[in-house]
């Protein structure tokens, strides 16, 4: 079983200078989050191409230089380079597998495989590889949500998609191996026959019957080498159109995006409408926009001059009564406020002093202070009263919805650019759909073909066997060869019935698991297990007993339980990295197959982004099946740095 250690990539995509992923744990759930475009589908190509040197995009496969990081490049001249290392261990031997590319060099990419630091042929590399973690059933260990629909095919007898998955789940099973052991079984069946044939040939008793019986040895294998090619097309055939059928979704796909787009310029026309009322609100209090600026401290300077003004008015209070009482000092001798005689001497000096308080030139001076700063009053009660609150209403009013409108256009920029990858013009897609016509109705021709030669392989069996009953009550064979033949014929005979029994063992044990799985994904209590059928579609069944026409989000339910239920009964077993895993379900769902993640494999690498799951209730659900958690953090554009978020638990 493959079980990973450790990731590690240069310069791969946005992951610029070396960067790594441990996996401390054989056992346990790896949670990865990123906002969209940081980098996951990056990081799930990065597993895929360590492992088999492929990466994929919307539209199938990619070319590496897509993925070298461009200010690497930049720096280097033009002349980008990545590397990708794999730490692995299968059953307890440790593994290295690095692959590099490097535009600099020929060849451009280079494999170097070490198993317990021994460094391995490229042969050997890949026959280990293919042993381990075979290509042909990577779809079930490099999950791409995104392609969950494909499942749904294998409800449809006349979907070429669901016809290869179910090839696919049949890898995996490793029902080949007996299919294998069956072909082994006949071809020495054959040898054994041709040998009997031979020496009948080399009798002159049967010199005539064993000239015949290996000219029907011959057609027969003519026959079965015509059949083996037109199996071939017939692959070949229903893979382009699995391709075909994924660049038309496409077209399809941006069909969709081109409504959105729509929907978001509509909402900038209101957003734009807001825009403007909100300019045209703010407009009516700019002529006195430099008012608010000074309020506060207008506020301030207020309460000084304030102060300042009570006091001039005292002061001219004060020069007042000094009049009064330097006029009463003028007429008598005694005191202006208690009437008392004061004597002369004091008489002359109060008379002094209430001169310089009450003179005209003082009262003037004082009058026009108080002036000066009644008038500076008022000017600040002015600055003061003005309404900066409702100023800086207004202004964030205006921010807030040109923000909007900046989301707005980055979003619609966003959807051109995907409607940009995906590349297709509305002719292109007509040709696509002319192509699978034309390859669909070869296909069907093919199968016709095949099913007359199968017949004619069968009819010339059936004569090939006649010929040999004959040949052996004339002259009985060499024993030896006889019994060779008997032998593989038995085997045959054995491993065809096997085949079948094999079959039906796992797929019971397939919906056995998978209705368990589904049982703790779905929050619906009525729904109470899965069905399988022929082909390995799962069907959902209610307390009735009744099938339960799915909705979207279900259809994601029943494939994450097949992939679960096929780890559990695989032949070859390894980790799962998902990535989208949750694109159609709803809030409770995603909580039930985030609490479920330890069931889909021992170990679970989960690609996603903050908010897709309530964290919290995430940790509380996986407890210490939860073994490290990963933040993809922005360095810039071209620059995501992988980084360990929490600890192990």
């Amino acid at each position: 079983m493959l079980t990973l250690d450790r990731l590690t990539v240069e310069d791969f995509g946005p992951y610029r200078g070396r960067q790594e992923m441990v996996f401390s744990s054989d056992r346990g759930v790896y949670i990865v989050y990123g906002p969209n475009g940081r980098g996951k589908t990056t990081l799930h190509n990065a597993f895929r191409y360590a492992l088999y040197g492929e990466i994929h995009g919307r539209r199938g496969a990619e070319e590496a230089s897509d993925l070298v990081n461009t200010e690497a490049r930049k720096e280097a001249g033009g002349v980008g380079a990545f590397e990708t290392v794999l730490d692995f261990h299968d059953k307890g031997v440790p593994y290295r597998l690095t692959r590099r590319y490097d535009e600099g060099t020929q060849p451009s990419e280079t494999i170097i495989l070490q198993r317990d630091g021994e460094v391995l042929s490229p042969d050997d590399s890949r026959r280990i590889i293919q042993m381990i973690a075979p290509e042909s059933v990577s779809q079930f260990f490099l999950f791409d949500g995104e392609l969950l629909r494909q499942y749904e095919d294998l409800l449809d007898p006349r979907s070429e998609k669901g016809a290869e998955l179910e090839r696919s789940i049949e890898r995996v099973l490793g029902i080949p191996i007996v299919g294998n052991a069956k072909a082994d079984a006949v071809a020495i069946s054959r040898a054994a026959s041709k040998q009997m044939s031979e020496q009948y040939a080399a009798n002159h008793e049967t010199n005539r019957m064993g000239l015949a019986l290996k000219e029907a040895q011959d057609v027969r294998d003519r026959l079965q080498r015509d059949y083996s090619e037109i199996e071939s097309q017939i692959e070949a055939g229903q893979n382009r159109i699995s391709e075909l059928d994924v660049l038309m979704r496409e077209q399809q796909k941006a069909q969709h995006i081109l409504g959105k787009i729509d929907q978001l310029e509509v909402q900038i026309a209101g957003v734009e409408g807001r825009e403007k009322a909100a300019i045209a609100a703010l407009d009516e209090l700019s002529t006195d926009l430099w008012k608010a600026v000074l309020a506060r401290s207008a506020t301030e300077r207020l309460a000084e001059v304030d102060g300042a003004v009570a006091m001039a008015e005292t002061e001219l209070s004060e020069a007042a009564a000094a009049m009064r009482d330097l006029t009463h000092l003028h007429a008598g001798n005694d005191c202006p406020v208690c009437r008392r005689e004061i004597p002369q001497a004091l008489h002359a000096e109060l008379t002094e002093k209430i001169k310089q308080i009450a003179s005209t030139g003082h009262q003037e001076d004082v009058q026009t202070r108080l002036d000066r700063l009644r008038a500076k009053r008022r000017t600040l009660q002015t600055l003061a009263q003005q309404d900066v609150r409702l100023i800086v209403e207004r202004d964030a009013n205006l921010r807030q919805v040109r923000l909007e409108k900046e989301e707005l256009y980055g979003d619609i920029a966003e959807l051109r650019q995907q409607i940009d990858e995906i590349g297709q013009s509305e002719e292109q897609v007509r040709a696509l759909s002319t192509e699978r016509d034309e390859r669909h109705a070869k296909l069907e021709r093919d199968k016709d073909r095949l099913a007359a030669l199968r017949e004619q392989i069968r009819k010339k069996e059936a004569d090939i066997e006649d010929f040999k009953r004959r040949l052996r009550k004339q002259v009985p064979p060499d024993r030896t060869v006889e019994l060779k033949d008997e032998v593989a014929q038995r085997l045959r005979d054995l491993f065809s019935d096997s085949i079948d029994a094999y079959r039906t063992k796992l797929r019971r044990r397939v919906e056995k698991h998978a209705s368990e799985i589904f049982r703790v994904l779905a929050s619906e209590p009525d729904y109470v297990g899965l069905r399988i059928t022929e082909s390995y579609g799962l069907e959902i069944l209610d307390k009735d007993g009744e099938v339960v026409r799915r909705s979207a989000g279900y259809e994601h339910l029943v494939a994450l339980s097949l992939i679960a239920a096929l780890q559990d009964s695989a032949a070859v077993r390894g980790p799962v990295v998902m990535d989208y895993p949750f694109g159609r379900l709803d809030t409770d769902n995603t909580a039930h197959v985030v609490a479920a993640l330890p069931r889909m494999a021992r170990q679970v690498i989960l690609l996603s982004f903050d908010g897709e799951f309530d964290r919290g209730a995430a940790l509380e659900a996986l407890g210490s099946n939860l073994v490290a958690e990963y933040q993809l953090e922005r360095r810039s554009s071209k620059h995501t740095v992988i980084e360990r978020r929490r600890a192990a638990v």
